[in-house]
């Protein structure tokens, strides 16, 4: 059998590349958190958060005489408690109520494998109890269906220790609170119990009767990550052509299509979610439902988990705003923002954020003194000079409403959307109080640990100089997250919510629909 001279550069060339390929996959450094860290690791990573914070965090900047102190009395707290080994979760969560003292909503901790033992059902707030459910959503006792104790503890010093784990206004919030809820030995070890393979649960009904249910709690089991571990090895002991075959026919999940598409709710109403920001500018077909469901009515929107920063949404949307016929200094200006001064950070940082230099208005110096007369006196050489953000520019249309499900995991531009619809009299929020989080983040891994680092590296202030950063939008209607929406219910909550008034009435030309609600 003959090879031509084409075939045998090609073979070469394919073994060539999956030498490389092969190569490639061993030099990738394993990122190995370590499961335990000593006293000394612990003080290391310490420092190394605490020397970030200083340097980086615009929270931090705003009150450092205050916060100071009070970092490093928490961080002494963590070294005086954790003398020996300190498990890589445990201290993950004592992270996580440090940074939280700076009531920063962009603050977060990843890459940590959380080992603590759960709670073996689900809850659901009702008012002011709270639903014992099992894993298909039924109570887990039909006779009783709401718990009063954990361990003999009353829910409310559960729900008071889950709260140090959320940075404000998020405590309040249900849906945020019950991810730490479910962290029993992590809440265990805060309220000084035990640590056992199960729990007591005490259950109340309707005529105040009670009883209590021992449940045992879900374990790690060594076998399971003895299979997992032989699982990586087999992988890493492929051959070449397999690990080429299973390359080939990888699908990374985030390129994978997720229609949002329209979904009516009456004949009168259509309802739309939409998460990523970013994918909805570059998504024609996603555009052409909002602007379809836009001639209906009444439109809802679910941007209860929107994040990304593309302007392009809230452009859109501003057909439901009021005509603003004030002659004001700037009528046009939304808000501003400035970042923490780094070394490593370019004067464009905020560009991203759909902010511009204050010089880019060409205004003259009298007129901008006017502008930012508002604005709070800061330090200069902490924080980088006032950029501006202005206003979509777009002629409001007809009256159709507008409401928008929004909870405290809306952020980024999805915090200015709902700032913004806040005040138009054809929109209402329904939901929960956003967090406030407006801003880029600053994160870095620390050594010994090797935890993700995330905090706020810019503040966010509306157009009267109000800081807007961790003050967050309440809702017009207050729904809870926490269970499946029931829509037409939604909408008679919609219908039945108070007017709000309107800025100015005027005559715009009408192009959306102008049927009323049912």
């Amino acid at each position: 059998m003959s090879f031509s001279y084409r075939s045998i550069v090609m073979l070469l060339s394919v073994i060539i590349f999956a030498s490389l390929l092969k190569l490639a996959f061993f030099a990738v450094p394993k990122d190995n958190t370590a499961p335990m860290l000593n006293a000394q690791e612990v003080r290391q990573d310490l420092y190394a958060l605490l020397d970030q914070i200083e340097q980086h965090s615009a929270f931090y900047a705003l009150t450092p005489d205050k916060a100071s102190p009070q970092l490093k009395y928490m961080a002494s707290l963590i070294v005086e408690q954790y003398q020996d080994m300190t498990p890589n979760d445990r201290f993950a969560a004592e992270i996580t109520k440090l940074l939280n003292s700076l009531k920063d909503p962009g603050a977060q901790v990843h890459d940590f494998d959380d080992q603590s033992g759960d709670l073996p059902l689900t809850l659901r707030p009702l008012n002011d109890q709270w639903l014992a459910l099992d894993s298909s959503n039924s109570p887990i006792n039909n006779d009783f269906p709401f718990v009063t104790h954990i361990d003999g503890m009353p829910m409310s010093k559960w729900v008071a220790a889950s709260q140090a784990y959320l940075p404000e206004p998020a405590k309040q919030s249900q849906e945020m609170q019950l991810p730490w809820l479910k962290k029993l030995n992590l809440l265990r070890e805060d309220l000084g119990l035990s640590i056992k393979p199960y729990v007591l649960i005490t259950l109340i009904n309707d005529d105040l009767q009670t009883q209590q249910v021992t449940l045992a709690l879900p374990s790690h089991e060594p076998q399971a990550q003895l299979a997992a571990s032989n699982q990586e090895d087999k992988t890493q002991d492929m051959s070449v052509l397999e690990f080429i075959n299973q390359l080939s026919q990888f699908e990374r999940s985030e390129f994978q299509d997720v229609p949002h598409q329209l979904e009516t709710v009456n004949n009168t109403t259509v309802k739309l979610k939409i998460s990523d920001l970013y994918a909805f500018e570059l998504d024609r077909d996603l555009q052409q439902e909002l602007l379809n469901g836009m001639t209906h009515p009444l439109l809802i929107i679910d941007l209860r988990d929107a994040s990304g920063f593309s302007p392009k949404l809230l452009t859109l949307l501003s057909r439901y705003q009021d005509a603003d016929l004030n002659n004001t200094l700037a009528p046009n200006v939304m808000g501003f923002a400035h970042y923490r001064r780094s070394p490593e950070l370019r004067n464009d940082y905020l560009q991203p954020l759909n902010f511009k230099p204050l010089d880019a208005l060409e205004y003259s110096v009298p007129r901008l003194k006017s502008l930012t007369r508002n604005l709070p006196s800061v330090d200069e050489d902490k924080f980088s000079p006032w950029y501006i953000r202005t206003k979509p520019a777009v002629t409001p249309e007809g009256r159709n409403r507008l409401a928008l499900l929004v909870s405290p995991k809306c952020r980024q531009e999805c915090e200015w959307i709902a700032y913004r619809t806040k005040s138009w009299s054809r929109a209402n929020l329904i939901g929960e109080k956003t967090s406030g989080d407006f801003a880029r983040q600053y994160h870095f891994k620390l050594p010994n640990s090797g935890l993700d680092i995330r905090f706020s590296s810019s503040l966010t202030y509306d157009a009267q100089g109000k800081l807007l950063s961790g003050a967050g939008t309440e809702p017009d209607i207050w729904l809870p997250q926490n269970s499946d929406i029931q829509w037409q219910g939604l909408v008679s909550l919609v219908r039945s919510a108070k007017p709000k008034t309107q800025i100015i009435q005027t005559s715009q030309p009408t192009k959306l629909a102008q049927a009323k609600l049912n």
